[in-house]
């Protein structure tokens, strides 16, 4: 008992001494700085958070309340404003900081520690303006050990495994505290290289990511131009780059593509973003070979997943959706994939990302990638060859993954003809075999359609009548007996919609099977 005394006491008496190094190591009379450029916040939720009345009693660091520990909420408090706002946010920050200062929990992650960094600078002429002094040293205080915990955080990864987030926060920390502001800039420039391909495209190839991304390097930019710096040549080029690539990344409805984790609920803030960069033209992604790719012409766009995970950390909220495809006619999705939950931090559904959320051909029920959480990534394609080729009346999409080949000595392939001069797109879908022994197996290949469409089977079982609600008739024709079977669509990351897909399903063992497809509009 006496040791563990004396433990406390040193421990007590060595965070006091560490905390007036901080303090004179980083002092700053304020930190009124607000770079905020768009805000990709849900107020609803935030809202709820902020006036709960339960973290002043019991702060976890579950899935469920990990948005607490961002600090999100303190934008919410801050446009709800008045003085028992202010008082209230204010003592959240310190409730918080006193619970939780010296816990090891997820809470201290680089992510959530970034987050409450910058939100805590953004919003400090809300909750500490009219703090008293002896306040607004503790405020110093928990914000200069957020940073000094950040710069340690960055200097022990890789690259390729740290968030905008954390650099955005380190940056910003060098900026106010002018300290290795040359070195910090290198090494976010050497994050742009790594976190976003030749394309523009950011890695996570999750459109709604990218407009985020996007979002951030708005806000250095901001922070360069704030403290009379000048702007490093590859973040303006990124910004427009990643711009010209959000543009496309909407269907002929303005909804965004549903890849790998994306939604509509931040749709207004995506196209508030796009109209940031003005003359800024759609880039020809024809020629665009790895991640989303894109074909697109004055009625028809098509996308299809060809993404090859690289990184764990960048790619760990990629789908098991290799060569899906969504697709969409004058104002209208016809063809998607199920979408995703809306939640910023915290574990989503994982059933949403699985091959059979998503309009592409499965083995056995079996996901193309493994997505068990300890495991994740262990199982993916190795190699997704793509191509585009054309002739006289097509656009050919040509991909293959090797996703099933140790599990069932598989390769599938994926041809989509896209018509030049029709309302008609085509499919050839193959499962071949790589050994001649082989036991049979079952396959499903499936089209997810839009809950605004009524589909309708014919006496042949062959085709699908399609009635879109623009009162545009499609027909999907197959060469082998198709089903329609219900879904769930999730496209604005909140309401669970009931839809139907179209399924194409058999068996096969030792012979290379192919489907034939096609959608016209009629």
């Amino acid at each position: 008992m006496i040791n563990y005394i004396k433990f406390i006491f040193i421990k007590n008496l060595y965070c006091k001494i560490f905390n007036k190094i901080i303090q004179k190591k980083y002092h700053q009379e304020s930190y009124e700085f607000n770079f905020q450029n768009i805000l990709f916040k849900d107020n609803i939720y935030l809202q709820k958070i902020f006036l709960s009345d339960k973290f002043f009693s019991n702060i976890t660091a579950d899935n469920h309340n990990l948005a607490y520990h961002s600090f999100d909420w303190l934008f919410i408090a801050k446009h709800m404003g008045g003085g028992a706002n202010v008082l209230r946010a204010k003592k959240h920050i310190f409730n918080w900081y006193n619970i939780k200062a010296n816990n090891k929990l997820p809470i201290w992650n680089g992510y959530l520690t970034s987050k409450r960094f910058i939100n805590m600078i953004y919003n400090y002429d809300f909750y500490a303006i009219s703090a008293s002094q002896e306040d607004k040293k503790k405020i110093h205080q928990i914000i200069s050990e957020h940073f000094i915990l950040i710069s340690s955080k960055i200097k022990n990864k890789k690259i390729k495994d740290l968030t905008i987030e954390q650099y955005k926060a380190l940056i910003l920390g060098s900026l106010i505290y002018n300290k290795n502001i040359k070195k910090n800039l290198k090494i976010f420039l050497e994050l742009l290289k790594v976190q976003i391909d030749i394309g523009g495209f950011h890695k996570s190839y999750n459109p709604l990511q990218q407009a985020k991304f996007l979002n951030h390097l708005h806000e250095i930019k901001n922070m360069m131009l704030f403290f009379n710096l000048p702007t490093p040549n590859e973040l303006s080029f990124q910004i427009i780059n990643m711009s010209s690539l959000l543009m496309n990344l909407l269907h002929k409805d303005g909804s965004i593509a549903l890849f790998n984790g994306s939604n509509n609920f931040y749709k207004k803030e995506i196209d508030q973003l796009i109209k940031q960069e003005r003359d800024i033209k759609l880039k020809d992604y024809r020629e665009y070979k790895k991640g989303i790719c894109i074909y697109v012409d004055k009625n028809k766009k098509l996308f299809m997943d060809v993404v090859l995970p690289t990184s764990h950390e960048i790619n760990k909220n990629l789908h098991a959706s290799t060569l899906a495809f969504e697709f969409s006619y004058y104002n209208e999705k016809i063809i998607t994939n199920c979408g995703s939950v809306e939640k910023r931090i915290g574990k989503k559904p994982e059933y949403l990302r699985y091959s059979a959320a998503h309009s592409t051909i499965i083995l056995n029920n079996t996901n193309i990638s493994e997505l068990v959480e300890k495991k994740s990534y262990k199982r993916v394609p190795k190699n997704i060859p793509f191509e585009i080729n054309q002739n006289e009346n097509y656009i050919i999409f040509a991909a293959s993954h090797d996703g099933y080949l140790n599990k069932f000595n598989k390769i599938i392939k994926r041809k989509i003809f896209i018509s030049k001069s029709h309302d008609e797109i085509k499919g050839e879908d193959s499962i071949i075999s790589t050994k001649i022994k082989n036991k049979k197996i079952s396959y499903s290949i499936r089209f997810h359609i839009v809950p605004d469409c009524n589909c309708l089977i014919t006496n042949d079982k062959k085709s699908i009548i399609i009635k879109t609600k623009l009162n545009q008739t499609w027909v999907f024709k197959s060469s082998s007996i198709v089903s329609i079977e219900n879904s769930v669509y999730i496209g604005d990351g909140k309401k669970i919609e009931e839809n139907k897909q179209i399924v194409i399903s058999g068996t096969i063992d030792n012979a290379k099977k192919v489907q034939y497809w096609s959608l016209n509009k009629s």
